[in-house]
C-alpha cells in the first residue's frame, strides 16, 4: 500500500497546484449548497397563506400536508433543490479524474509512470482514492452545512423534517461514495478512447440524467425519497459501481497505454 499512498500524495499535490481544477471542483459544489438555502430564505420572507390541504399531494408525500403557504413553499423548494445536491459526487470526481487520468495521458506523463515497478491495480487504486476521498469529504461536509442551514432558515421543524428526511440522509450517506465510484470508473474507461480532459468530462455528463429523472419524479409527486426507495437506489448503485470498476480495470491496460495513447 506504500506505492498507492505515494500515488495518492502525488495526485493531491498536483491538485493543490492547479487553481483551475480547484475552482472547477469546489465552485459548483458551493453554488449547489447555497442555492436551496437562498431560495428558502426568500420564501421565509414572503407573505403567508392558509395551510395546504391537497389530498393528492399528501398521498404522495404526507410530510407536506397541513403546512402553511410559506412552510409549503420552503418544503417543496428544499426537497426539489436538495436532490440537485447529489450532483456533487458526480461533478467533483469527474473534474479530478479527468485531469488525473486523461490529463496525464495528454501530457505524456503516464507512460514513464507505467515504466516503474508500479502495478496497474496500485496505479488505479491511488488515482481512484485521489478523486474519491475529496468527493466524499466535500459532499458530506457541505451536506452537514446544508442541514444546519435548513434548520436555521426553516419556519418550523416540520419543514426541516420534510427536507432532511431519513431517505435523503440515506442517499447522502450511502450513495455519495457509490456515485463517485461510478463516475471515476467511467472516466477511466473513457480515458482509453479520448485524449482531451474536456471531452472526457462532456461524455461523463450522461451520469447527470438519472439525477434529472429523480428531480422530475419529485416535482411530479411520483417519487418520494423515503427509506425503502433510498435503500433500493443504494443497492442498484452498488451493483453499477461494482460492474463499472470491473469494466474500467479491464479496459485499462499497460500495453494499450504504451502503444495506442500517442
Amino acid at each position: 500500500m506504500r506505492r498507492v499512498w505515494v500515488i495518492l500524495q502525488k495526485e493531491w499535490l498536483e491538485l493543490r497546484q492547479d487553481r483551475l481544477i480547484l475552482i472547477g471542483t469546489f465552485g459548483p459544489a458551493i453554488m449547489l449548497t447555497l442555492l436551496p438555502l437562498l431560495g428558502m430564505w426568500a420564501v421565509r420572507h414572503a407573505p403567508d397563506s392558509p395551510p395546504q390541504d391537497d389530498s393528492t399531494l399528501a398521498a404522495a408525500n404526507p410530510a407536506l400536508l397541513g403546512l402553511t403557504g410559506r412552510e409549503f413553499g420552503q418544503a417543496i423548494l428544499g426537497q426539489q433543490l436538495s436532490v440537485l445536491f447529489f450532483l456533487l459526487p458526480l461533478i467533483i470526481p469527474s473534474v479530478i479524474a479527468a485531469y488525473s487520468v486523461v490529463g496525464e495521458k495528454a501530457g505524456r506523463t503516464l507512460e514513464p509512470l507505467l515504466a516503474t515497478p508500479l502495478r496497474t491495480w496500485q496505479l488505479l487504486l491511488g488515482k481512484t482514492l485521489a478523486a474519491l476521498l475529496p468527493a466524499v469529504a466535500v459532499t458530506w461536509t457541505l451536506g452537514g452545512i446544508f442541514v444546519l442551514g435548513v434548520r436555521s432558515i426553516a419556519i418550523s421543524p416540520r419543514v426541516t423534517d420534510a427536507i432532511v428526511s431519513p431517505g435523503w440522509v440515506i442517499i447522502l450517506t450511502l450513495c455519495t461514495p457509490l456515485l463517485a465510484l461510478v463516475t471515476i470508473a467511467l472516466m477511466v474507461a473513457i480515458s482509453a478512447r479520448v485524449n482531451d480532459p474536456r471531452t472526457a468530462q462532456q461524455v461523463s455528463g450522461v451520469l447527470v440524467l438519472p439525477i434529472v429523472t429523480v428531480v422530475a419524479g419529485q416535482v411530479s409527486g411520483r417519487l418520494v425519497l423515503n427509506p425503502p426507495a433510498a435503500l433500493g437506489i443504494t443497492a442498484i448503485l452498488a451493483l453499477l459501481a461494482a460492474l463499472a470498476l470491473w469494466a474500467a480495470t479491464r479496459l485499462f491496460g499497460r500495453e494499450v497505454v504504451l502503444t495506442r495513447w500517442r
